[in-house]
């Protein structure tokens, strides 16, 4: 999705329904991708370890008092909640709440049946957790998923789940989770995969115990969000309050293990407090509240983005004559690739895909196929049509590199330099009445030695409205350069990191690939792997991660 719009309506209007959410009313559509049934209004989510089996058990109440106390102190708190998430949570204290929760659609995940269940009564000894939001069965789907498939052998296996609806008046994702620090990165990969797969561009949400501290590193990929929803943004990020402790250790060892996180396009004004609401000895967990207000997502364009999802992808001529797009997860990696072309044409293409090159919204490709440059329009899917002949006044194109870069002269058209044995030439574009492309004069902005370099297309990396190139010299220098529209030439460069050929050999600037603002590159590598390089510091083969393990050597050209 390029970009969901919402109506806020008026004060009034909010004000009307958030009377009748007060009241216990159930909004809701007829169906879980039907249009939204009412203005959006402010979303309210609660999270909460119940401790069901563990030493910090409650032993006092039957699962039936449970349920009261736990719907009366949350109400207390924070009044009713649109989401409520709930970790290790036994059947019977589930089964006891689903009866209270009267207008809540639910669903519940775990198979462990630890002994310390037993006590709560119910169906079964169930062990897991559970996520309800506010609304009638009919309206929602729910999807879960275990994000520790590999770990058979634990006391308690860890899930994302969640519920797909209309909460707080709009189609939204809003998820649960419990993840466990034995996991890769706490398992927070593997969470976010599925979450992107359930959203499929709608506004999204997840609230849970995290097991990690603010600071720790498995939240950044967290913060980076999904490609459509942008950035998460967290509802207590400025408290930093513990959420959770040890019983019978000191004050100083409390930490921070709840969050509730919101995505940045679709939500604003959010704010959270803690409570401990006392069910359980000593307390393991307080209760985490949040309240996020809707925010109208405006129309965005991401660079390097082609299938309209909001994050960057790939594209890969593979030796098979074919053409491969890897559609960009936000995180630095890609998702399972798809053929959008494929025939002799495509041997020894090279194809890129910077900026929309027919003005209707969506970036194109361009691709060299012999001594022809063809101008590939976008469905807006990813998929291509046919190549027309782009109109540009050079023609034999076989000897040169063409890289579609974006707009480097500030001008509002996206252009192209091409490198060939006489240096590196800047055709600036206009996009043409009838939906074409045309090319002022060409402009030489580079020497004869840029013969030799390779040219990467990073974005506007300073912010200036004019994009840059990247060049990686023989040595493995990379550095950066800037159009200087007055001299009309690349002005002085700086060095941005060093990455030899021997070890890294295609290389790809699709922008930024992690959600963090700065622009990535990728790299495949002498043993046929795929590198991701985030941008921040200086590019250098010990700060890269493998993305893609082997088959990397079948591949001629990225862009």
């Amino acid at each position: 999705m390029k970009g969901i719009h919402r109506t806020l309506g008026t004060a009034a209007s909010r004000l009307a329904v958030g009377l009748a959410l007060l009241a216990g009313a159930v909004a809701g559509g007829s169906q879980p991708v039907a249009a939204d049934p009412v203005a959006p209004q402010a979303v309210r989510t609660v999270s909460y370890n119940a401790c069901g089996a563990s030493t910090c058990q409650n032993t006092v109440d039957s699962a039936q008092e449970w349920a009261v106390k736990f719907q009366s102190r949350m109400q207390a708190e924070g009044g009713p909640a649109d989401v409520i998430a709930l970790q290790e949570l036994c059947a019977g204290q589930y089964e006891a709440l689903e009866k209270l929760l009267v207008g809540y659609t639910s669903v519940r995940v775990g198979e462990q049946e630890p002994p310390g269940c037993v006590r709560w009564g119910g169906t079964s000894a169930k062990f897991g957790q559970a996520v309800f939001v506010k609304g009638a069965k009919a309206d929602f789907s729910t999807h879960q998923a275990l994000v520790n498939p590999g770990e058979t052998k634990v006391s308690e296996q860890r899930w994302v789940a969640c519920v797909k609806g209309p909460i707080g008046g709009r189609t939204t994702l809003a998820c649960g989770t419990h993840l466990a620090t034995s996991l890769p990165a706490n398992g927070t990969p593997v969470m976010l995969d599925n979450m992107e797969r359930w959203a499929a561009g709608a506004p999204a949400l997840v609230t849970g115990d995290f097991n990690a501290v603010p600071s720790n590193a498995a939240l950044k990929p967290v913060r980076a969000g999904l490609c459509a929803t942008g950035p998460f943004a967290e509802a207590d990020a400025t408290d930093n309050k513990a959420t959770a402790w040890a019983t019978g250790v000191p004050v100083g060892y409390r930490l921070k293990y709840d969050h509730a996180f919101f995505g940045g396009r679709d939500f604003t004004g959010l704010k959270a407090k803690t409570a401990d609401i006392d069910l359980t000895p000593g307390e393991d967990h307080k209760l985490l509240w949040a309240e996020a207000q809707p925010l109208e997502r405006t129309a965005v364009h991401v660079p390097g983005d082609l299938t309209g999802d909001l994050c960057p992808d790939m594209l890969a001529v593979r030796k098979d004559d074919t053409l491969r797009l890897y559609p960009g997860t936000g995180r630095g990696t890609f998702g399972s690739p798809r053929v959008i072309g494929s025939g002799p044409e495509w041997n020894g293409a090279v194809v890129s895909h910077r900026g929309d090159w027919d003005g209707d919204g969506d970036e194109d490709v361009v691709a060299r196929k012999g001594d022809q440059l063809l101008l590939h329009k976008n469905t807006g899917t990813g998929d291509l049509e046919a190549g027309v002949v782009m109109k540009v006044s050079e023609t034999g194109w076989a000897h040169t590199t063409p890289v579609a870069a974006g707009d480097v002269d500030g001008d509002g058209s996206p252009d192209l330099v091409a490198k060939s044995s006489t240096g590196l030439w800047l055709h600036r574009g206009r996009v043409a009445a009838d939906g074409g492309w045309l090319s002022y004069g060409a402009v030489r902005i580079g020497l004869e030695e840029w013969k030799d370099k390779e040219v990467l297309v990073p974005g506007d990396v300073t912010g200036d409205k004019k994009a840059e190139l990247w060049a990686r010299d023989t040595a493995g220098d990379i550095k950066q350069y800037s159009y200087d529209d007055a001299a009309k030439m690349l002005g002085t460069p700086g060095v941005v990191g060093n990455l030899p050929a021997s070890s890294r050999v295609l290389g790809l600037s699709a922008g930024d690939g992690d959600g963090d603002g700065l622009s990535d590159l990728w790299y495949t590598t002498s043993t046929a792997d795929l590198a991701f390089h985030p941008g921040g510091a200086a590019f250098t083969e010990t700060g890269s991660v493998t993305v893609g393990t082997g088959g990397w050597g079948y591949f001629s050209h990225l862009g």
